[in-house]
């Protein structure tokens, strides 16, 4: 990736403005984030991963969730 598709500081700041709002939304769905998944979040703020790289992480992380979780279950 290149470094000017990197987030600023300034959009790294509204991200995490926002974050309380979004996890108190998926509460009212009852969903709650876990510890792993708050950390992932984490890292995309380090990296200052701009979105459509966030969401190719978060697609490829679930996936590998759910194969897991397939393979625990035979």
């Amino acid at each position: 990736m290149d470094e000017a598709d990197r987030l600023t500081d300034a959009d790294i700041a509204e991200i995490r403005r926002r974050r309380p709002a979004v996890r108190a939304s998926l509460a009212c769905e009852g969903m709650h984030l876990t510890p792993e998944e708050e950390a992932l979040f984490a890292q995309f703020d380090r990296e200052r991963l701009p979105p459509d790289e966030r969401r190719d992480r978060l697609l490829a992380f679930t996936r590998a969730r759910r194969r897991g979780k397939a393979h625990a279950a035979e």
